[in-house]
This record gives structure tokens, C-alpha cells and sequence, in this order.
């Protein structure tokens, strides 16, 4: 899932995003570890019994988006993606961190969330609840699963066009994909999450994609929405109060979120910021979907800041990048 930030470094659940504007408060499962300042919050540096722990909820999370995504085809409906799911994390003992009494746990009068994960089909692109509309050739779904297994969280997500699409569709998912290399091939230690975020932008304002602002990357830890807010492009008030440092140890989600965009239109402005794509609020209360009824899609992985560059975490353990696009061993 994604976190909706209206002022810099302030979460909020997505409760608070439905009621416009109470700040969630982060809370450390041990404010005795090592916090370090991120964008006006505490991040706590993960320990490495606990960065395994969050591998093995994220790697549960890649198995379900895999499986959903495989039966993503002509005729298939949301609701059975999202029932496949559900039945990976079921079999692996974890639970579904969306569908869990804390998900929304400052709103006492909080809904549960009505499915395992989030299936975005096209316009549908933010918090979608699984329909059952039958998905059609070139269709864009994204598949967003968040997995607590034993207390440690993992957020991931993938997308795919149904079919064969048209060229257009396709390179929708090929620039997402483009924006989460970017962002990878950047993150190191001392690096500047504004870096990361201007790296993904480019890509974008390369393909001509809308870029999505109101939405972004997250701590992940025991809770799934953590200090601090980790966007995919740069506005004024992130550049200015909303910045941190990347530090070893340092878990978060990395989530590029775009739509397509008429040739033309640009993306950002004459100041090099982001112009975010603008979102109404679906009959269900959870789905939001672009005004403009432009498709969409989004890709994220759970990463972990280590000495020489970050590893993705729903992967194996040998593939860590570096700065230098190298692979290199787990220090």
C-alpha cells in the first residue's frame, strides 16, 4: 500500500486520508535502538535479525503478487486475483496487514479493508478494492500486497497488461519498471532522498508519464506505513522540509506510481517539480481513481539501505546493487 502525505514527513493512516488531515503519530517498537532523523521523524536503523525477518514477509509478498498476476488474463476477475492472495498468505501463516484490526487502528470506527490486497485496473489506481468486472485485453493491473508475518511487515507490488495490449500500455509498465532501476541504481548511504526521487522523475518526464504526488514510499517495519515519506518525484515542500539522508540499515518501500499522459503535457514544471496527477474518490470509500480517467499502474519493493548500495528484499539475498550498477555480496 501507499501512504497519502499532505505536509512533509507526516503520515497519515489511510483512514486519516479518507477524513482529510489527522497526523499519525510514529511510534518505535524500541525507542532504545539507534534512531537517526529522517524528514522530521525518527527512522529507526533495522538490526539484522530484523531486516531477515522483514525479508521473509516480503518474499511471501512477491510469491502472492507472482501468483495473482499469473492469472491475470482476458475474463478473469479482481475478486479471484485477490482470492489467490489471500490463499498464498494463508498458506504461509502471515496475514494480510490490509485486512488487519491495526490497519487503520486511530480511526475506532474504521471499516476493515473488504479483500487481501489492492487490484488496480486501469483508472482505478490508488487503495482499489478488487472488482468483479472482468479484466479485458489491455487492461493495466497492478497487484499491491502488504504481509506481516510473526510482526514485521513487507509491501510490494507489480503490474502487468492483460493480453497484448497496445504499445501504449505496455510502455506505461516498461517506464514504471525504469523509474524503480533508477531509484535502486541510486540509493546508498549518504545519499539524499530528494537524488532518488529526481532520479525516477527523469524517467518519467523521459516517457512523457504522469507523475502521482499525492501518494509515495514508506518506512516499513512493525507497522507498514513507517517514517519516513519516500516519494517518487520532487515538489517544493519536500525538497525544502520533507528531505533526509539514506543510512545503512535504513528499510523502506519504494513505490513508482504513474499514469498515461497525452503527448504534450508535461509532467513537471518550469522549476523542475512535479505537477501531480489529480485523483476522485470511488462509491466504495476506498478506490481512488484519476480524474482524468487516464490508466495507471505502479511497482513496489521493499529495500533495505546497505554499505555500498540497497538490496530488494523479496529477492535473493545475492542480488544487492551498488552505486556502480554492480552486484556485490551482503556486508
Amino acid at each position: 500500500m501507499v501512504t497519502f502525505r499532505t505536509t512533509p514527513n507526516d503520515l497519515l493512516t489511510d483512514a486519516d486520508a479518507r477524513r482529510g488531515g489527522v497526523v499519525a503519530t510514529v511510534r518505535l517498537a524500541n525507542p532504545s535502538r539507534r534512531p537517526s532523523t529522517g524528514g522530521g521523524r525518527q527512522v529507526e536503523l533495522r538490526l539484522p535479525e530484523e531486516i531477515e525477518a522483514i525479508r521473509a514477509s516480503a518474499l511471501i509478498a512477491r510469491a502472492a503478487v507472482d501468483a495473482a498476476l499469473r492469472c491475470a488474463v482476458a475474463g478473469a476477475l479482481p475478486s479471484s486475483l485477490a482470492a489467490v492472495v489471500a490463499g498464498v498468505i494463508a498458506s504461509e501463516r502471515a496475514e494480510s496487514v490490509i485486512q488487519s484490526p491495526s490497519f487503520d487502528e486511530l480511526d475506532a470506527g474504521a471499516r476493515t479493508f473488504p479483500a487481501a490486497c489492492c487490484i488496480a485496473v486501469n483508472d482505478r489506481l490508488i487503495h482499489a478494492v478488487p472488482t468483479d468486472v472482468p479484466l479485458r485485453d489491455g487492461d493495466l493491473v497492478t497487484v499491491d500486497v502488504a504481509v506481516r508475518l510473526r510482526g514485521w511487515c513487507a509491501d510490494i507490488a507489480d503490474c502487468v497488461v492483460v493480453g497484448t495490449g497496445t504499445c501504449e500500455r505496455h510502455a506505461i509498465v516498461t517506464g514504471c519498471h525504469e523509474m524503480l532501476d533508477a531509484a535502486v541504481a541510486t540509493i546508498a548511504p549518504g545519499v539524499r532522498w530528494s537524488t532518488v526521487a529526481r532520479a525516477m522523475q527523469d524517467v518519467a518526464a523521459s516517457r512523457s508519464l504522469g507523475l502521482v504526488t499525492g501518494y509515495a514510499g514508506h518506512g516499513v517495519g512493525r507497522a507498514l506505513h513507517e517514517a519516513p515519506i519516500a516519494p517518487c518525484a520532487i515538489d517544493r515542500e519536500f525538497e525544502t522540509r520533507g528531505d533526509f539522508t539514506l543510512l545503512p540499515d535504513m528499510v523502506l518501500s519504494v513505490e513508482p506510481t504513474v499514469v498515461q499522459h497525452p503527448d504534450g503535457i508535461r509532467c513537471v514544471d518550469a522549476d523542475g517539480f512535479a505537477i501531480g496527477v489529480q485523483f476522485v474518490e470511488g462509491d466504495d470509500g476506498w478506490t481512488m481513481r484519476t480524474a482524468s480517467g487516464a490508466a495507471g499502474c505502479s511497482v513496489e519493493r521493499t529495500v533495505v539501505v546497505t554499505r555500498t548500495g540497497c538490496e530488494m528484499l523479496d529477492e535473493a539475498r545475492a542480488s544487492i546493487s551498488s552505486p556502480e550498477g554492480h552486484d556485490t555480496n551482503h556486508g
